[in-house]
């Protein structure tokens, strides 16, 4: 594979495609035959990491296609805001975005007002605990990455 290598998860697999999107994304000056290279690959890696889950007995309950494809559709909409990105697991989070907030609304973003910052998440979500978990324990427990404008600059170059 040319644009993944040595992926062995689908987080994995989000991460390194957030990665390239910001760096090969047409409205970042990447060129568009690069990103369709990079979307057929993905989509072919996901479905072997799928298959061998299945095939591992490791499946799971909801619509991996689905929220994948969703995953993909909303970093290319907001890739080129300029505001901070995180991804925090599954959830994409975004920070000092006011300017963006009826887009981020449009796409399907929530505001978490004791965060300051607008989330999304593929499919409902219902909190399973009764205390708030700070962001911090939560990108302890489950990693992060950060993308801020100064990256998205590097990545240009």
């Amino acid at each position: 594979m040319r644009w993944f290598s040595e992926i062995t998860s689908t987080n994995e697999l989000r991460l390194e495609y957030k990665r390239l999107l910001m760096k090969h994304h047409p409205d970042n000056g990447g060129k568009v035959s690069d990103m369709q290279e990079i979307n057929v690959e993905y989509d072919a890696l996901f479905a072997c990491i799928k298959a061998k889950r299945e095939v591992d007995g490791h499946s799971s309950t909801h619509n991996e296609n689905e929220e994948n494809k969703a995953f993909k559709e909303v970093l290319n909409n907001i890739i080129s805001y300029h505001m901070k990105i995180e991804v925090i697991g599954s959830w994409i989070w975004c920070f000092d975005c006011y300017a963006y907030k009826d887009r981020l609304k449009e796409i399907g973003f929530k505001f978490g007002a004791k965060k300051k910052a607008w989330c999304w998440h593929y499919g409902d979500y219902h909190r399973h605990h009764k205390t708030e978990i700070s962001l911090d324990d939560i990108r302890a427990k489950y990693g992060s990455q950060k993308v801020t404008n100064e990256a998205k600059q590097h990545a240009l170059n």
